[in-house]
C-alpha cells in the first residue's frame, strides 16, 4: 500500500440547518457573530461589524474615510482607524474562526495559496519595494503578498494572509499571536504551516511556482501534505526511459516534452480541457532524485485546444484517482485568481493605505470576512446552498 498522498473527491455534507437559515436570511449576522465572539468587549465587535459593512457597502476605494461615510457617524472614523492601526486584538483566531465557519459550510476540495502583487505608489508603506509582478507581466513598486483561500465546488474565499518585507531576516512580531512580519522567502513556507490548525483532514494545497527556482520546488514537494504546483513547460525533470541492450536510465527533460507520448496517444476533445499524466522525478544536482523528496512524482498536462503542446503543467506528490479528478482539483486555482482580480477588488483587498504591518494585517482580515459574506449571500441568492435531498 502506497504512503503517497490520495487526492479525494471532495465529500458532499449535509450543511446544518442553522447555515441555511444564516444563508437565506442574515448571513451577516450569523457571520459576525461566529467570528467576533473573542474579540474583547462590545465595542471592538461593533467597530469590526461596523468596517465589514463598510467594505461591503463603500463605493469606490475601500479608505477609512470612505468606509466611515458609508455606515458611520461624525467621530467614527478616527474610532475605526484606531480599531484597525491601534486597538489589542489578534486576526489569528478570526482567520481560524472563518476557516471553521467556510468548512461547516461545504467542505473545502482544496485551500489555493496565491501570490499577488498590490502596486502601491508611497514607498512609506508597509511592505512595498520593486518586483517583477507575474500578474502585470513586469516590474511594479507595490507589496508582495501571498494569500491562503479556501475552495470548494461552490464557493471560493481568502482566510489568511502574509505581506512579503523586503530584506532576508523576520521582523520580530508586532504584538502576541499576530502573525510574524516574513522575509519574502519565508511566505509561503508560514501559510502551509498554519493550515493543518484549521482542520484534522488536510486537504490538497494548490499553489503557483512558475519563475521559481528547484530549492522552492523540492520545499513544497518533500511536505507531508498533499500539495500541487503549477510550473513553467521550461522546467526540467528526471525521467527514466529504456535504452536499446542496457535497460533503464534517467535523463532531464523539460515538463512541455515528457508529455510527448500521452499527446500522441490521445488528444483531448475539442471545447473541453484534457489532461494526462506522466511519473517523473526532481532532478538533483547532476540529475538525479534529491534526497528527502518523494522518489518520483506525477506532471499533469492540460489542453485548452486539441492540438499542439500542453497549455498548464502542474506537479504533485500526491497520487490521483485519475487525470481528471486532478485537473478539476486545479481549476480552483483558476477561480481563485478571477475572485482576487473581482470580488477582491470589490472589497478593498488591495486599498490598505496605511504604514503600520500589524494594520494591513487586520484590514486584510477584515476584507476577507467581507469577502466570504459577498460569497455567501450570492450563493444564496442564486439557491447554491438550497438543502440536501
Amino acid at each position: 500500500m502506497s504512503d503517497t498522498p490520495s487526492i479525494r473527491e471532495p465529500v458532499r455534507r449535509t450543511r446544518p440547518a442553522r447555515h441555511h437559515a444564516a444563508v437565506s436570511c442574515d448571513i451577516v449576522t450569523d457571520l459576525c457573530a461566529a467570528l467576533f465572539a473573542r474579540l474583547c468587549g462590545y465595542d471592538q465587535r461593533v467597530r469590526a461589524r461596523q468596517y465589514m459593512d463598510g467594505l461591503l457597502r463603500a463605493e469606490g476605494r475601500k479608505s477609512i474615510a470612505n468606509i466611515a461615510a458609508s455606515v458611520g457617524v461624525p467621530g467614527d472614523e478616527q474610532r475605526l482607524h484606531h480599531f484597525v492601526n491601534s486597538s489589542r486584538w489578534a486576526v489569528s483566531p478570526v482567520r481560524g474562526a472563518l476557516a471553521a465557519y467556510l468548512g461547516g459550510i461545504d467542505t473545502a476540495a482544496a485551500w489555493v495559496a496565491l501570490p499577488v502583487s498590490i502596486p502601491k505608489t508611497g514607498r512609506r508603506m508597509a511592505g512595498v519595494s520593486s518586483h517583477f509582478s507575474a500578474e502585470a507581466g513586469r516590474r511594479i513598486t507595490g507589496q508582495r503578498a501571498w494569500g491562503m483561500w479556501y475552495a470548494s465546488e461552490r464557493l471560493v474565499a481568502p482566510v489568511s494572509w502574509r505581506l512579503g518585507l523586503p530584506g532576508t531576516s523576520p521582523a520580530p512580531r508586532e504584538l502576541p499571536d499576530e502573525p510574524g512580519a516574513s522575509a519574502v522567502q519565508g511566505c509561503m513556507a508560514d501559510l502551509l504551516d498554519e493550515v493543518p490548525s484549521w482542520r484534522g483532514d488536510p486537504r490538497l494545497i494548490v499553489t503557483d511556482a512558475r519563475g521559481g527556482g528547484r530549492a522552492e520546488l523540492t520545499r513544497l514537494l518533500s511536505r507531508p501534505s498533499p500539495v500541487a504546483v503549477r510550473v513553467s513547460g521550461h522546467t526540467l525533470l528526471a525521467v527514466t526511459g529504456r535504452r536499446r541492450g542496457a535497460g533503464s536510465a534517467e535523463r532531464l527533460a523539460p515538463a512541455r516534452s515528457v508529455l510527448d507520448r500521452a499527446r500522441r496517444a490521445r488528444l483531448p476533445s475539442r471545447g473541453e480541457d484534457s489532461a494526462a499524466t506522466a511519473r517523473v522525478r526532481l532532478p538533483g544536482p547532476r540529475g538525479t532524485a534529491r534526497p528527502g523528496t518523494p522518489s518520483e512524482i506525477s506532471l499533469l498536462g492540460v489542453w485548452h485546444e486539441p492540438r499542439g503542446e500542453p497549455d498548464e503543467f502542474w506537479l504533485t506528490n500526491a497520487e490521483p484517482r485519475s487525470p481528471q479528478a486532478l485537473l478539476r482539483v486545479t481549476r480552483l486555482a483558476h477561480r481563485v485568481d478571477t475572485g482576487w482580480r473581482t470580488r477582491g477588488r470589490d472589497v478593498g483587498l488591495r486599498d490598505y493605505e496605511g504604514r503600520s504591518f500589524q494594520g494591513w494585517h487586520r484590514h486584510m482580515t477584515l476584507a476577507s470576512c467581507a469577502y466570504a459574506m459577498a460569497e455567501l449571500r450570492s450563493a444564496g441568492a442564486s439557491g447554491g446552498f438550497s438543502p440536501a435531498a
